[in-house]
């Protein structure tokens, strides 16, 4: 196995071990999220007025899944539909307690970042983000592997 795919195999797994480990210690409050339901929160927080289908095309699920986990977090009290939209598909915004949740996950998700890099140098710590960054720039919309492209992989 060369060393780049290797080395590809190593992002993959860190990337979702942290984001696995991250999302489960951010659960807090009266209602700890899932990670699906903390990432549609979010989505929902950075970009207000978004609607089920969009969230269902940013993430790859399947409509009916968003629609079910929306319902739980409307039951919940953390997203409402926005009732004076017209046309199909309301836009979505959190509500105070979902706000409450967003700022905690975030707010926890910070301290795992920063008990991770504590013994990072500034230098490394930039490289680190510059990187990161260049690398969630990179991909853009519909670079999701097919069936045959991961069939040539192998």
């Amino acid at each position: 196995m060369s060393t780049r795919r290797t080395d590809n195999e190593t992002v993959l797994r860190s990337l979702l071990a942290i984001t696995r480990r991250g999302l489960a210690d951010a659960r807090f409050g009266d209602a700890p999220l899932s990670i699906t339901d903390q990432s549609i929160v979010m989505a929902i927080a950075e970009q207000p007025g978004i609607r089920s289908i969009d969230i269902a095309r940013m993430f790859r699920l399947n409509r009916s899944t968003v629609s079910r986990q929306l319902g739980a977090l409307i039951a919940l009290g953390i997203v409402r539909e926005t009732p004076e939209a017209p046309g199909r598909g309301r836009p979505l915004e959190l509500t105070p307690s979902g706000r409450d949740a967003y700022r905690g996950t975030l707010h926890a998700l910070q301290g795992v970042i920063q008990d991770h890099l504590a013994e990072w140098t500034d230098a490394e710590v930039a490289r680190f983000a510059n990187d990161l960054d260049r690398f969630d720039r990179g991909g853009g919309e519909g670079t999701r592997p097919t069936r045959s492209s991961q069939k040539e992989e192998k």
